[in-house]
Parts: structure tokens; C-alpha cells; sequence
């Protein structure tokens, strides 16, 4: 607090000589300090807010409120959950079926390209004949 005054203190100290017009609400005043200014709306926002602060209403919630929204959001979490498994289910479908289909193609005997070529030939000499 001591601190805080001497900050104050210090501030309208150079300030003193600093001067302005104010008008409030018709009126003018003539030569009035800026360290006065400031500190006069500094506390003017301090009093309008004190009654936002402490005149709110706070939400209570009854026991049945909570329990409710506490089941609520449960609900939400098992669905997300049931999602997340059923995605993961699919991905595991998707990986099978391919492992299925690649053990598959690795179990056909592999055509070697050789005798096509022979055969080719065979067909080209029968064609030129």
C-alpha cells in the first residue's frame, strides 16, 4: 500500500504542471491536473464494476442437476468411446483383409515370361511359313 502511494505521489509529481479542459455533463472545468484526471476515472471504473461483481447470481446446482448432467456427459464419453472402437474395428477389418489378399497373391505360382517368349516365336515361325 505504501508503495502503491508512492507510485501515485511520483506520478502527479511530474505531472503537476500537465493541465486539461474536462466537461462533465455540460460543464466544463477549466486547468484541471491529469494525474487528478486519471486517478478520478481509475476509481469511477472501480465503483461501476463493484456492483457487476458482487450483485451477480451464482448458478447453483441442485443434487438432481448435477446427477443429470453428470450422467450427460457419461453418455457422451461412451459414445465417443464406442466410436473410437468401432473405427478401430474397421481399421483392424481393412488391415486383415489386405494381409488376406497379399497372402493370397503370394501364394499364386509366379508365370515366368520365358516360355511366352518361345511361344511367341513358335507362333511367329508357323505364321511366316
Amino acid at each position: 500500500m505504501i508503495a502503491m502511494l508512492c507510485v501515485i505521489a511520483v506520478f502527479s509529481g511530474f505531472n503537476l504542471d500537465n493541465r486539461c479542459n474536462i466537461w462533465i455533463f455540460g460543464k466544463i472545468f477549466n486547468n484541471v491536473p491529469i494525474f487528478l484526471t486519471v486517478l478520478l476515472s481509475f476509481a469511477a471504473g472501480i465503483i461501476v464494476s463493484l456492483p457487476a461483481i458482487f450483485l451477480r447470481k451464482e448458478k447453483k446446482l441442485t443434487v438432481e442437476q448435477a446427477r443429470a448432467l453428470a450422467e450427460r456427459l457419461e453418455q457422451e464419453q461412451k459414445k465417443q468411446l464406442e466410436k473410437q472402437l468401432s473405427r478401430q474395428k474397421k481399421l483392424q477389418e481393412a488391415k486383415e483383409k489386405a494381409q488376406r489378399v497379399f497372402n493370397k497373391e503370394a501364394a499364386l505360382p509366379k508365370k515366368e515370361a520365358e516360355p511366352k517368349k518361345e511361344e511367341d516365336s513358335k507362333t511367329s515361325k508357323q505364321e511366316k511359313k
